[in-house]
């Protein structure tokens, strides 16, 4: 079973993904940060520029990781990625309306990752902005940071109902470091409960 976990930036998408991961013991592929991507890339990104390419730069990650993933998903596993075809339309928002021609050119490469389950992940502006600060990372204005979020998870809003087995999940008063957090979210979107490893104690 794939599993796609989407959302504005800052909203917990990778620890969400790693936190799962570690439950399931199958394994997950986030989409990287600074340090992973090409340094010009949060240039573009900060600056609006390059539509067409950060899109597709991001695509070609994604599509890599649904690609390897695929040698390793079998029977009672579940793996999770952080990205699906969703995110690149959503992020269409931040750009010109003539770059998105283009910028639908690029969504095909998401045709055929096909996830069984996307949660999309959305939240208020205020538990955003409380994150980005907590996280304090040099590359990240706080104020953009959440007017980007804003954009995006209006468009992750609208496209959800678009996209096959979809489902938005408010992430406010989640804690993703907490075991009630990772069982609400699983609870809701419907996911096969993992296999605990047994704790005995002498």
């Amino acid at each position: 079973m794939r599993v796609a976990i989407v959302g504005g930036p800052g909203v917990g998408k990778s620890t969400l993904v790693r936190q799962l991961a570690d439950l399931y013991h199958n394994g997950a592929y986030g989409e990287g940060e600074k340090g992973v991507w090409d340094p010009r890339v949060l240039e573009d990104i900060a600056a609006g520029l390059n539509a067409v390419g950060v899109t597709e730069y991001f695509a070609r990650l994604y599509d890599a990781n649904y690609r390897d993933a695929a040698m390793h998903d079998g029977p009672r596993r579940v793996i999770f990625f952080e990205g699906a075809r969703i995110t690149l339309e959503a992020h269409m928002a931040e750009y010109p309306a003539e770059d998105h021609a283009a910028l639908r050119k690029v969504l095909s490469i998401g045709d055929a990752w096909n996830p069984d389950r996307v949660i999309v992940l959305t939240s208020s502006t205020d538990t955003i902005e409380k994150h980005i600060r907590m996280r304090n990372r040099d590359h990240e204005d706080v104020e953009n940071m959440v007017r980007r979020f804003r954009l995006i998870d209006g468009e992750f809003r609208r496209l959800a109902p678009l996209y096959d087995n979809t489902i938005v999940i408010d992430r406010d008063s989640k804690e993703f470091h907490e075991r009630a957090g990772l069982l609400s979210i699983i609870k809701l979107a419907g996911l096969p409960m993992f296999i605990e490893i047994p704790y005995v104690r002498a």
